[in-house]
């Protein structure tokens, strides 16, 4: 049986799968739908695009044990599907390391031969299974050489940045979201993927950070005494920052003298693997 967890908003996890009393009964998560953008023409429509709604579903767990265990079980699990709703924030369904953020909106609850059937009703208000893919770019304490070195001071830098690189391996067939953390002392850094740059004109201080994300189209400098800074009009206005992160290989170049922690949110409408 395909392991499923469910995350409450609240924190406390139900494993779906032969464990703690419930069992799911069917996983419905390979049907989804587009809905195509279109202009009328004397013959036929030209599309000029395609979007996606929410995704719903509608899916059957199976209780079991003794009465009282299956009761203690179906109203926390209850509970927690109504205060995910009450608190406006969703919970998570988790199947083979891929997720959904979701509200189960409707439950329908029998008992019978010993046994509790909950047919519920799942929404995701944004439709994509998600696998992360984080990369580690180290900052490097490595002096640079092949620069000049001179025993005394000049009002100048005549040495160059640390240069890293890193190349990714990646089968994955769809351009991603992504999130991207800075760690200071930064200036005006610059991450090069696939040729692309990622640019901020911007000094990120030594222990502050910033966090792109790509999906908010938001840049927030979170500094050391707790305040926040945004950074979004600092961007380089020429090659958006916020551009998705390529399919495939990546091959990653920056100034190692800082970190960068890349987050990449590989997005699909169903769950891989997840036939049964």
């Amino acid at each position: 049986m395909i392991p499923v967890t469910y995350i409450s908003s609240a924190g406390n996890t139900y494993q779906l799968h032969s464990k703690n009393g419930v069992v799911h009964k069917r996983l419905p998560f390979r049907s989804w739908s587009w809905k195509p953008r279109t202009t009328e023409l004397e013959q036929g429509v030209r599309v000029s695009g395609f979007t996606r709604g929410p995704a719903q579903y509608k899916s059957e767990l199976l209780f079991y044990g003794s009465v009282e265990e299956q009761t203690e079980l179906v109203n926390d699990l209850h509970d927690d599907f109504e205060g995910d709703m009450r608190r406006k924030k969703t919970g998570r369904l988790i199947v083979e390391g891929q997720y959904l953020d979701c509200y189960v909106i409707g439950v329908d609850a029998s008992h019978n031969k010993g046994v509790t059937t909950d047919s519920i009703q799942i929404y995701a208000p944004y439709p994509y299974w998600m696998q992360e893919q984080k990369i580690v770019l180290d900052a490097s304490s490595v002096p640079s050489s092949g620069f000049l070195d001179f025993p005394y001071d000049f009002a100048y830098d005549f040495t160059a940045p640390v240069m890293g690189r890193k190349i990714v391996k990646s089968d994955f067939p769809f351009d991603s979201e992504f999130q991207m953390v800075i760690y200071g002392l930064a200036v005006n850094p610059r991450i090069v993927i696939n040729g692309y740059p990622y640019t901020l004109y911007a000094t990120i201080p030594q222990g502050a950070y910033v966090i792109v994300d790509s999906k908010q189209k938001s840049i927030m400098m979170y500094n050391v005494n707790g305040t926040r800074t945004d950074l979004f009009n600092f961007r380089n206005k020429t090659e958006s920052i916020f551009q998705k992160i390529p399919a495939g290989n990546l091959d990653i170049a920056w100034d190692s003298s800082y970190g960068v922690d890349l987050t990449v949110f590989r997005e699909r409408s169903e769950p891989k693997g997840a036939l049964a």
